[in-house]
């Protein structure tokens, strides 16, 4: 890649991490009886975290496609919140069980999880990345929950 274009990608990639940040965010303050403790600070850490801990681990075994994958992955988790906003409305009118706002969100994260590891294969890329990008959000979970 040319130096402007991962100057660009890079400027994508945080501006695609703070707005899932902010509405993974308000997507935590629709859902009061799980997530007890919501804090902006918290998805930051989430979002920018995922992006070192993914970086990371291809870069110990593939150094060329960083980049890329990152900005793949990073469009996954915008995607991923983008389909939370109307979630985050309907969850508004206070209709929708607690069950079913679990497996609202669990549709989403099955799109994530089968977008990545598309995207994985595509960019000709080790399977293991979308298992430790599980891992990653499994690992928050608690930090999330408490």
């Amino acid at each position: 890649m040319k130096r402007s274009t991962i100057i660009y990608t890079w400027i994508y990639i945080i501006i695609a991490a703070g707005i899932s940040t902010i509405i993974l965010f308000f997507y935590a303050k629709a859902l009061p009886e799980l997530i007890l403790d919501s804090s902006l600070e918290k998805e930051m850490f989430m979002c920018s975290g995922q992006i070192v801990w993914q970086g990371i681990i291809l870069s110990l075994f593939i150094t060329k496609k960083v980049t890329r994958y990152i900005c793949h992955m990073i469009t996954i988790s915008l995607l991923g919140s983008l389909f939370l906003i109307p979630l985050i409305l309907l969850y508004q009118l206070k209709v929708v069980s607690l069950e079913i706002r679990v497996l609202l969100f669990l549709l989403v994260v099955l799109f994530m999880i089968l977008e990545h590891s598309r995207r994985v294969q595509k960019l000709k890329l080790p399977n293991y990345l979308t298992i430790t990008w599980i891992f990653y959000r499994i690992l928050w979970l608690p930090i999330l929950l408490f």
